[in-house]
């Protein structure tokens, strides 16, 4: 290890060591019915101290300066059963969303004690995470990736509308360093279908965006970060279904429901989805980007025009998933089975760029997955717990390219008739890709003792893709079989110090690749990465977190065997590997009905064999490929301020810099490259969002309705498709500023049943660019209606 390494562990020791004096807190929460209405006059005492507290009138009561530790809280009221149970205190705000007292005339004695979210316990850890609850979205029309897009550090760049391909960049680092899980199941596992871009925010119940350190329980090869897509299983009825419309014919759908049987345990969950757009918005030209809309007039001349409407890029997308299982059996705390299905028809308007355009080019694949999961506590042992995961995808990827035409103008006409020719290749072409896929996992989890925690995760993962072109099938150039195999070991030791102030982590992993083409012999390698996280509070308001993390980015099976479209292979490519630090401030307080957050971090990354796409021109037009850098340093600050006012005011706004640039100095001719010290080419480096809302209940004299107003804003500085030297703002190879502006306003009524959405985007019709600069959708409008049931008892 290097010296810096060595450093940075000892900071981590020292910290694990430290002592604070002891810490009071201040305890909040509300006591209900059965039926959620509030108990007036409910007493609330402990049974180790003198101190207590009677709710109000609307069931609320506060209790403060109790010391951290364990107590038995007693809840009682007149015509209720009296409750009595232990509890941990173990921060300065403990709130306790809902105590729910049973009927002394009701047989069954109910309760229910909710402390700290999920999401809460996450950000007290000791990673650079932001914990995204979409609760506030669900009634606008965003995608998952729209509403990650908000976030800090994060920065979504799509090729075109609805269903577009997207590069993906958090702290700097983008495409494949990045790594995408649904439940903490890579999102891969389950087909094409499942995406981001297309995944509507209702099926979501948080989204955790890891950033350069990656937990060990998450199991992969994420070299810059991971985002984990957490669902909602635990209503006992729940039914959620929304349809919108939007300009450039577009239409989603989206249905998320379950149950649970209250005596036999008998649970089912359902989620699916519909998405379909012409995506037939305005190219147009902008001199100042140096983009001009060109179409023939003649046979040697070229008119350049002012827009043209895209005319060959529909997208459609459909996906189901079912799950059928019980729960709270002595056996087994959950056993499901489930079955996802998604179909996608994909027209390509444009190649890898806007200039190179397609007229009849287009893919359809569809993927079926059986899965099994299962979770258990108390597993043999009183501290042992075990939760299994396996699924098999089996798919087909089918891409059509046999219209006869090299290519087409943006006015819709076609170059010359070629009998033979096809737009992406020189021949006719009609490419099978046949792709089975499977994924399981085991995570255990063990407590050593009250405060020190040991997870232990392995992963499983095979892909097999096999090629045949079904016009010329003898053809060997693409009858094909790929194969590569992925394992991932992870172990992961957990303490908490010093009355929980001090909260560390520990990890180390494992990553296997195997890999064969059926013209290459089977290579395997194996790579070790490590790292640790803590997480100090000095206070009841703010606190310090440092991560670092060895971590190691495996080729994908793209980037190693190409796509059939606009990506080339590489068989040759190695794995990138990286030493990620975070350190991070923040502050949170509250005074009235006021409440203001702080988080800050800067960050360094220091990456060798740095997988980066490249464009290079083919005589099928431009086409990308995935090469090894030498090595690039990655160093960047963001923060975000977040203010609210009761429940009727929120505002957020963050802004995030980072400076990757090229390491190597020298060629392999020891010459000095041209590219050392430059940023890395077509990555957005500075970047901000700011978010407003405010709303109102009970409007027009009634009760149960709400009216929400959004304003959102999001800015995007100039940058260079090339290395930053290499690129002029007068050219083509620069995207100039960006500032985009949206609103949204929501209606709901009967307590959010029933909810009513219109939302415009990108109001002022900007000419906005994102990746190689293809252009994206101007203005649109969006009406989105949602019905909402949900019930936890």
């Amino acid at each position: 290890m290097s010296k810096f390494k060595i450093i940075w562990l000892i900071v981590f020791l020292i910290i694990s060591q430290s002592s604070f004096a002891q810490q009071v807190a201040e305890l909040k929460g509300k006591i209900v019915t059965a039926s959620n209405e509030p108990i007036e006059g409910a007493s609330i005492t402990f049974r180790e101290i003198k101190q207590g507290a009677k709710a109000d009138q609307d069931g609320n009561f506060t209790i403060k300066g109790i010391p951290f530790g364990i107590y038995q809280i007693n809840i009682s009221a007149v015509g209720y059963k009296t409750l009595q149970r232990k509890f941990r205190i173990n921060q300065e705000h403990e709130i306790l969303r809902e105590i729910q007292l049973t009927a002394k005339n009701n047989g069954l004695e109910e309760v229910k004690i909710n402390g700290k979210t999920a999401g809460k316990k996450i950000k007290d850890s000791g990673f650079n995470v932001n914990v995204i609850e979409t609760k506030q979205y669900a009634n606008t029309n965003s995608d998952v990736n729209q509403i990650l897009n908000r976030s800090t550090g994060v920065k979504i760049r799509e090729q075109g509308g609805l269903g577009s391909k997207y590069s993906f960049s958090l702290n700097g680092l983008s495409g494949n360093n990045i790594k995408f899980f649904i439940d903490g199941v890579p999102i891969e596992s389950f087909g094409s279908g499942m995406s981001l871009n297309n995944m509507p925010v209702n099926i979501a119940e948080r989204i955790e965006v890891y950033k350069g350190v990656v937990p060990a329980h998450l199991g992969s090869d994420a070299l810059g970060g991971a985002i984990n897509i957490v669902t909602n299983r635990d209503y006992k009825k729940s039914l959620d279904v929304s349809y919108s419309i939007s300009s450039f014919n577009t239409h989603r759908a989206a249905l998320s429901a379950g149950y649970k049987h209250p005596k036999n345990g008998l649970m089912v969950n359902l989620n699916s989805y519909y998405n379909f757009s012409n995506n037939n918005y305005l190219m147009k030209t902008n001199p100042k980007a140096g983009v001009y809309i060109l179409a023939p007039v003649d046979a040697s001349r070229f008119d350049t025009l002012q827009s043209a409407r895209r005319f060959h890029d529909d997208y459609r997308s459909f996906m189901t998933q079912v799950e059928v299982g019980v729960s709270n059996k002595k056996w087994a705390d959950i056993a499901v089975l489930g079955l996802t299905y998604n179909d996608v028809y994909d027209q390509q308007q444009t190649a890898a760029t806007q200039e190179r355009v397609l007229g009849q080019v287009f893919s359809k694949n569809h993927t079926l997955t059986p899965s099994l999961r299962y979770r258990k506590d108390k597993l043999f042992f009183e501290n042992l717990s075990a939760t299994v995961y396996a699924n098999y995808s089996r798919g087909e990827n089918v891409i059509t390219d046999t219209s006869s035409r090299t290519y087409y103008f943006w006015n819709g006409l076609p170059t010359e008739y070629s009998p033979t020719a096809g737009e992406l290749n020189s021949y006719k072409s009609i490419i099978h890709q046949k792709i089975n896929n499977s994924f399981s996992q085991l995570n255990l989890n063990y407590k050593l003792a009250a405060q020190h925690l040991i997870n232990f995760n392995y992963n499983l993962n095979t892909n097999k893709r096999e090629n045949y072109n079904e016009i010329d099938p003898y053809n060997d150039f693409y009858n094909i079989t790929n194969q590569i195999i992925r394992t991932n070991a992870g172990l992961n030791y957990q303490q908490f110090l010093w009355k929980e102030k001090i909260n560390n982590s520990f990890f180390i992993k494992e990553y296997g690749l195997s890999g064969k083409t059926n013209t290459s012999e089977k290579t395997s390698k194996n790579y070790l990465g490590y790292g640790a996280v803590t997480n100090i509070r000095f206070g009841s308001s703010y606190g310090i977190k440092l991560s670092y993390e060895h971590a190691y980015q495996l080729p994908s099976f793209t980037q190693l065997f190409g796509d059939g479209l606009n990506i080339m292979p590489n068989e040759k490519l190695r794995p990138a590997n990286s030493d990620n630090y975070n350190l991070n401030l923040y502050y949170v307080t509250a005074f009235g009905n006021h409440r203001l957050n702080f988080d800050a971090s800067t960050y360094y990354r220091n990456v060798k064999d740095y997988i980066i796409s490249k464009m290079y021109d083919t005589p099928q037009g431009q086409k990308q490929l995935a090469e090894n850098e030498g090595g690039v340093k990655v160093n960047g600050v963001d923060f975000e301020i977040k203010y609210g006012y009761k429940s009727d005011f929120m505002a957020v706004f963050n802004m995030s810099y980072y400076n990757a640039v090229d390491r190597e100095r020298f060629d392999n001719n020891n010459r000095e490259k041209i590219t050392y010290k430059n940023r890395t080419p077509n990555e957005p480096w500075l970047f901000g969002n700011l978010d407003i809302s405010y709303g109102r209940n009970n409007l027009f004299d009634k009760k149960d309705n709400r009216i929400q107003l959004n304003y959102y804003l999001q800015f995007i500085n100039n940058y260079s498709l090339s290395w930053s030297k290499l690129a002029e703002k007068s050219t083509k190879d620069y995207i100039p500023a960006q500032w985009l502006h949206n609103i949204a306003a929501t209606y709901s009524f009967n307590n959010n049943q029933y909810n009513i959405t219109i939302e415009g985007k990108n109001l002022t019709d900007q000419i906005a660019y994102d990746i190689f600069k293809q252009q994206r959708p101007g203005r649109s409008v969006y009406l989105k209606l949602r019905y909402l049931i949900q019930s936890t008892h």
